[in-house]
């Protein structure tokens, strides 16, 4: 399971989580993160420290604002 760290717009989703050891898998996040965050950080970073990819059952959210009218459950296809 993982989380957002904001209390207020929390999304929680929960699946099977695996170790990514694969290295153009870990090359091709790298190079993900790099862009969206205008980082600059190795492959050794990632195969160092390890690198996950969780494969979704489900997710929840919703946004404390409207906390009736904002709760929101995704089930991912094949899921139970």
């Amino acid at each position: 399971m993982i989380t957002t760290d904001n209390p207020l717009q929390p999304v929680v989703v929960e699946g099977v989580v695996g170790l990514v050891v694969a290295d153009d898998a870990i090359e091709r996040f790298t190079a993900w993160v790099n862009t969206k965050y205008q980082t600059d950080l190795s492959v050794d970073f990632f195969a160092a420290n390890a690198c996950f990819h969780l494969e979704p059952r489900w997710a929840f959210g919703l946004d404390e604002a409207d906390f009736t009218g904002t709760p929101t459950r995704w089930v991912f296809e094949g899921q139970p």
